[in-house]
């Protein structure tokens, strides 16, 4: 029986493969367009396979099938097709173009809508977009990709948030940061895993952001994370790891350069004995207890081991021997980050989930610096009986940072750190073998700073939405919706004695936030006679916000052991914050559409803020939005080239009420005990008739489909004023007040937003397509309070001229941009004597003569310095001489991508840029400066000045001289045209690389998905910057952005498998 069995069983092994051949059969057929013409290069493939064709020239194909196998049949402009065979032979196929996008699902507020019946203007942007690269938060992943929103990061300290400014803001002096909820609740991007997001939309327009008035004048963003799925149990893991580095750095000096020009330059100043000194950079005199290398090679003694030597330019005879220290490597370094994600989801039709847990860690490139973050997300949607529906969504991180307390102090300055300083004491005393500060007593650099403090931040987030939905009757939807969203952070530090600081200090700061809210709305849907279509809908709201804030801090602690408060022998602070607001709103939406055709939607929303006084609180945001698709009408129909063609237009209007919880009810500031009691003052007037600021936005755009859909643009322009403006109105000295908020203000932001999508390609096994978007924003101050000067400006400059009348510029004034700054500008450079001699009066200029070692007296100047141009022509030159040299906010942004997939392989290179900003690059500036007694580095822009470089008439600067802005003439001092940088900017900023395993071979080892990845991020930025980032926002200065953590660059390997 045995053997019976087995010839049976080999007989049918050897027979199973001629089986299974049987099954298959050819099937042949045409493909054919909307209209009955054929389609050539359509692809048709065996779902689950790599068996496929495309049709021929006359829309035929041919290929080999099985019973129960599915065609999937695709071509560029039309909707995919999936069939399942049969017993046919023949099968003709029929493809429908697709609207690309148009029938696609946006999120608006308080529901969604199909693309193809928006009237606003609204951008979408999918959740995939953030998962290809190695980003630490949401805002990192988007810098372009949206038009009409500037996204940019000021600040690079790992895990720190990027700026959002949509179509340029609306105000002056308040927030111009947009409105962000997240599954509806509004917070931050800060802690939000990007893999848990589905998608992101963008309200750009007043009349897409109206429903959420008082909030929403600088727009809204939505993010929606990941809903479940019917199905089985999906389960995902993805790990990430990358390198970092600094992308750019300020190039400095080797020591033997700095050691040679510090000499010469510094010998021809005011105080020469400094080169013979113990305790500077680049003297002669320095000894072992000093955190300077610099000194004489001592006879009979040899040149200590990784030391340089030069001859001394002031005497050759004698050699000068040094470190040479590149404290910028010292400083940043390469750090790994990493990334764990594991995702699960599934359900049936009565109840889907999906949940997740996340973890990232970046080592930070800085000495001392570090994030990590946390995520657990869960969403359940649970149909309770067939008309109700639950659903839930539960969200928890915890993120840890280390920063440093002053990155002004460590990292500008620290970086000043002369390279000849040693970067541990070889002294013998207590602080043997710990790292050295930076140039003097007020600038740790980060090796210093991170050895000597501690400075933690923990972050607790919780968020938890409930929604219940009931159908009550069919098209009629009652929802109502709680949410709770709370913030708690808890930092300390704790500064441990020290060279440069005996006293000990620690100081707790802890966070309390808490975001409650209630709404309620109900929606009525219906289509009548196939033709006309309604929706509307009315709600509810009710929110509440409470902060609190403790701060404590206590000195003279006894030992480094005992960080904690309690540790301290001295109460040197302690404060505490407690504010509450509420914001109360009825809002309601109407679309109606006719034919899908003709579309009008109006929405309104009347909020209450306790923010302002009574009579005030109350405010009427509506908003009206029309389309027309212009492409359905029977006349178009004969214009085959356009695919779609819909034109839009809107008007509304929204509020911002982002002043002070009580800046309208007045402020009371605790000041010293009166008659040995606490007392407390007024400190600011109260204002009750303070209103909103009101935005009134202008939208007229269109969206238009070319080829076929192969070309897509969506262009809009739009013209919004902010009226009401809230701006500070100085008062009488005799009021006991400088100042009060009113509403005496209007301010315009103008421009346009595109977004280009082309697909260039389409073939079997390649494909490319590009995405471009691009935004162009001017803003104008049309109204400021009445204050009797030119253009009611506040601040600025007022200048006399030699004509009797004055001129006024600088601050924010009518009729003028905002980001505008001023500095002197260069006439030329003084290169004789009898230049120098008629040189103007320079009241900044301490009238040192370098070639003679004479001071020559205040004002005067000498060859090698700058002469700068007189406005006033007074012939002096002082703050009166002031020319505008620049704007610092960009007035051009967008952003370029192209894809290219070739069979698996899917290739995605992203640049962003912005065009039209200025830089006044103080960082470079103090750098030339050569301040602190000359204990600093030198940039290398110091080979560039008249007296260093080879060629004095190539000189880009003035004379190099070794202490300029304590002692000298101050060609470097004071802000100018020298030190204005074009900061226009094109960044490679992302490059990804991904690599799908064949379906066929994942089934072969059980899985469903394995995606390999290879990325890079922050690249490189093609720019005329000399600093540490060309992104900057309205500071632009040494005291600004040229004090932050630079931009970090990232080169990542990633894996994704599917369960």
């Amino acid at each position: 029986m045995r053997k019976i069995f087995h010839f049976h069983l080999i007989t049918f092994l050897l027979f199973c493969p001629f089986l299974l051949w049987a099954q298959e059969f050819n099937l042949s057929g045409v493909v054919v367009d909307n209209t009955g013409e054929t389609l050539p290069g359509v692809s048709i493939a065996v779902k689950g396979t790599t068996r496929g064709v495309i049709t021929d020239m006359n829309g035929a194909f041919q290929l080999k099938v099985s019973k129960g196998e599915t065609l999937v049949f695709s071509y560029v402009g039309y909707d995919e097709q999936q069939i399942l065979i049969t017993n046919q032979k023949i099968l003709n196929i029929r493809m429908e173009p697709t609207t690309m996008g148009l029938d696609e699902v946006v999120v608006v507020g308080y529901g969604t809508q199909s693309k193809r019946t928006v009237t606003s203007a609204i951008s979408k942007v999918d959740g995939e977009t953030l998962k290809a690269t190695p980003i630490n938060t949401v805002g990192e992943g988007l810098k372009g990709k949206i038009a009409g929103v500037r996204v940019y990061n000021e600040n690079n300290t790992p895990g720190a948030e990027a700026t959002f400014l949509i179509r340029g803001g609306s105000s002056i002096s308040q927030s111009n940061s947009p409105l962000i909820l997240v599954d509806g609740v509004e917070r931050s991007t800060a802690g939000i895993n990007p893999n848990d997001i589905e998608s992101i939309e963008v309200l750009k327009d007043a009349a897409s952001s109206a429903i959420y008035g008082s909030r929403a004048s600088n727009g809204v963003v939505l993010i929606t994370t990941r809903k479940g799925k019917s199905g089985a149990p999906r389960v995902t893991f993805e790990a990430s790891f990358a390198n970092e580095n600094v992308e750019r750095m300020i190039e400095y000096l080797d020591a033997t350069q700095a050691v040679t020009i510090m000499r010469d330059r510094w010998a021809s100043g005011p105080s020469p004995e400094k080169l013979y000194l113990d305790g500077y950079a680049y003297s002669s005199g320095n000894t072992d207890a000093s955190k300077f290398s610099t000194r004489y090679l001592r006879d009979g003694e040899s040149i200590p081991a990784g030391w340089k030597s030069v001859a001394d330019p002031l005497d050759p005879s004698k050699t000068l021997i040094f470190e040479d220290n590149d404290w910028a490597s010292t400083c940043f370094k390469n750090a790994l980050w990493q990334n764990y994600y594991v995702g699960i989801e599934g359900g049936t039709e009565k109840l889907s989930y999906v949940g997740s847990i996340g973890y990232m860690k970046d080592s930070g490139v800085g000495v001392g610096t570090a994030f990590d973050r946390f995520n657990a997300r869960t969403n359940v949607t649970a149909k309770i009986r067939e008309n109700l529906t639950f659903s839930s969504n539960i969200d928890y991180s915890q993120t840890n940072s280390e920063e440093y307390a002053s990155q002004y102090q460590v990292i500008s300055r620290g970086l000043m750190t002369p390279a000849v300083q040693r970067k541990y004491w070889v002294s013998d005393n207590e602080w043997y073998g710990t790292p050295t500060p930076g140039p003097n007593s007020s600038s740790p650099n980060p090796s210093f700073y991170s050895y000597f403090n501690d400075n933690n931040q923990r972050t607790n987030r919780l968020g938890l939405v409930g929604s219940l939905d009931w159908e009550v009757l069919k098209g009629w939807h009652a929802v109502g919706t709680a949410s709770l969203f709370t913030q708690n952070s808890h930092g300390d530090t704790f500064m441990r004695a020290n060279p440069m600081n005996g006293t000990r200090k620690a100081t707790t700061n802890m966070t309390d936030e808490q975001r409650k809210k209630l709404e309620f709305y109900t929606s009525y849907t219906r289509t009548f006679a196939d033709k006309h279509s309604i929706s509307a809908m009315v709600g509810y709201s009710y929110q509440q916000y409470l902060y609190k804030y403790v701060y404590a801090a206590t000195t003279g602690h006894s030992s480094d052991k005992i960080p904690t408060l309690n540790g301290g022998s001295v109460y040197s602070d302690a404060t505490s914050t407690k504010q509450e607001d509420v914001n109360i709103g009825y809002f309601g939406r109407l679309n109606y559409d006719y034919l899908k055709r003709y579309m009008l939607t109006a929405t309104f929303r009347e909020d209450g803020s306790s923010r302002f006084a009574k009579g005030n609180q109350w405010g009427f945001f509506p908003g009206l939005s029309v389309g027309w698709v212009m492409s359905d009408e029977p006349f178009m129909q004969n214009i085959g080239f356009i695919s779609n063609l819909k034109w839009r237009g809107s008007y509304g209007q929204t509020g911002n009420n982002s002043i002070g919880y009580y800046d309208a009810l007045g402020l009371y500031a605790i000041t010293t005990s009166y008659d040995q009691s606490a007392a407390t003052v007024s400190s600011a007037m109260p204002n009750k008739a303070l209103e909103w600021e009101t935005s009134t936005q202008l939208d007229l755009g269109f969206d238009l489909g070319l080829f076929k859909n192969r070309i897509i643009l969506g262009i809009d322009y739009f013209n919004k004023i902010t009226d009401n403006l809230i701006t500070s109105k100085v008062l009488p000295n005799t009021s006991g007040y400088g100042s009060i908020l009113t509403n005496l203000g209007k301010v315009r932001f103008r421009g346009f937003d595109a977004e280009i999508t082309t697909r260039n390609i389409v073939k079997k096994d390649f494909t490319w397509e590009s995405k471009f978007t691009i935004t162009y924003v001017k803003n104008k101050v049309l109204k400021l309070p009445e204050n009797g000067r030119d253009k009611n400006r506040q601040g600025g400059y007022s200048v006399k001229m030699q004509d009797g009348t004055t001129k006024e510029f600088g601050g924010v004034a009518e009729g003028e941009p905002l980001g505008r700054f001023y500095g002197y500008k260069k006439d030329f450079i003084i290169t004789t004597p009898e230049q120098a001699a008629n040189a103007r009066y320079d009241t900044s200029s301490k009238g040192w003569d370098w070639t003679t070692k004479q001071k020559l007296g205040v004002g005067k100047k000498t060859i090698g310095d700058y002469e700068w141009k007189d406005l006033n022509g007074d012939n002096i030159i002082n703050s009166n001489d002031m020319f505008l040299l620049g704007n610092t906010i960009p007035h051009t942004t967008g952003g370029l991508n192209n894809t290219f997939t070739y069979k698996g392989f899917t290739l995605n290179v992203y640049l962003d840029f912005a065009l039209g900003h200025s830089i006044s690059n103080g960082y470079l500036q103090r750098q030339m400066c050569n301040f602190m007694n000359g204990n600093t580095s030198l940039p290398a822009e110091i080979l560039k000045c008249w007296n260093v470089g080879d060629d004095p008439s190539k000189a880009k600067y003035a004379r190099f001289s070794g202490n300029d802005s304590d002692e000298l003439n101050k060609n470097f001092r004071d802000n100018s045209d020298v030190f204005t940088q074009k900061a226009d900017y094109l960044c490679i900023r992302e490059i990804s690389l991904q690599y799908a395993l064949p379906q066929a071979l994942l089934a072969k080892i059980g899985l469903k998905g394995l995606v390999l990845t290879l990325a890079g991020n922050n690249l490189h930025y093609f720019t005329e910057v000399i600093g540490l980032s060309p992104e900057v926002g309205a500071s632009s200065t040494y005291s600004g952005s040229f004090n932050t953590y630079p931009p970090i660059r990232k080169f990542s390997i990633g894996c994704k498998v599917t369960l």
